[in-house]
């Protein structure tokens, strides 16, 4: 029971704390901005839990995506609050305690790569644009469909269009920083935890979206479900083939993000977090968790 409340407080330091509020702001306005301001197909509404998770563990990356999806759904006023996020902070949960996982066992840490790194890495890119091209198609099919869907006025598909390529854009243009002027494809590694996230998301969110809402959630995914039902599929099989479209490319995208930052940060300050010495990359694969691991005098010192 000791050990347990030790694993438990580690992950919950000043630090966690501090960082906790920032990283559910972070979600709450990226995720209004892109869900229901731009209609996007995607959610960008989980780089503060997966940064949680990651540093701290699957315990504080949970709270932190549950307390976001809470805070929005049901604090908030409009036009940032809405109700429809509210049941999805299950699938936010999940989020968040995966990628505490991801963090514990390292996949965000910098990895210094060879040409078989680069390769993957390169894989790993034509693996989100494609999914990319596939959404773009589905989302943005019929100018009629978005708008009776999202009830925007045709006007904002192009605009939605516009951010959707300009997400992809950067999210090439970081990889390529990465790749060719850090030498870093620890990347390949953060983007497959992202993929795997985003499958584990969508499955736990279709029934969600199926049941409660009937795959009309008022963000831009709902053209994709649209699209989906279209072609005679069920509500259930619309929203999961939707998930298992948005999620994981959302994920891929995400967890980068994350990487990125991360990568961006100083190693002295990253590794004062209770994972943060895994993803700076000055621990082990195998160290202990004990609860003083994490403040060990030798990684203050590290550059």
């Amino acid at each position: 029971m000791d050990s347990l409340r030790r694993w438990v407080a580690r992950q919950f330091t000043t630090r966690v704390v501090v960082l906790m509020p920032v990283a559910i702001a972070i979600n709450i306005v990226l995720g209004a901005a892109v869900q229901q301001g731009l209609k996007l197909p995607i959610y960008l509404d989980s780089i503060g839990t997966i940064l949680v998770g990651v540093l701290a563990g699957p315990l504080a990356g949970a709270l932190t995506g549950i307390l976001s999806n809470l805070i929005w759904g049901y604090l908030l006023p409009s036009p940032i609050g809405s109700t429809t996020i509210g049941p999805f902070a299950i699938t936010a949960g999940v989020i968040g305690l995966l990628a505490g996982v991801w963090g514990r066992l390292g996949l965000f840490r910098p990895r210094r790569g060879g040409p078989g790194g680069i390769t993957a890495a390169v894989i790993a890119i034509v693996l989100v644009g494609v999914l990319a091209l596939y959404t773009y198609a589905r989302a943005y099919a019929s100018p009629e469909q978005f708008t009776n869907i999202t009830g925007f006025d045709a006007s904002y598909l192009d605009r939605s269009r516009f951010f959707f390529l300009a997400v992809m854009i950067v999210y090439v243009v970081l990889m390529a920083v990465a790749l060719y002027m850090r030498r870093d494809v620890g990347a390949v590694l953060a983007i497959g935890a992202g993929l795997l996230t985003g499958i584990v998301a969508a499955i736990v969110s279709a029934p969600i979206a199926a049941v409660v809402y009937g795959g009309v959630t008022g963000g831009g995914t709902d053209a994709i479900v649209a699209a989906f039902r279209a072609g005679g599929d069920s509500i259930y099989q619309a929203t999961l083939k939707q998930g298992l479209l948005s999620d994981p490319m959302d994920k891929m995208i995400t967890s980068f993000v994350v990487f990125f930052i991360i990568g961006s940060l100083s190693r002295r300050f990253v590794s004062r977090f209770p994972n943060g010495a895994r993803a700076a990359g000055d621990a082990p694969e195998a160290e202990p968790d004990a609860p003083e691991a994490a403040s060990q005098p030798a990684t203050e010192g590290k550059p």
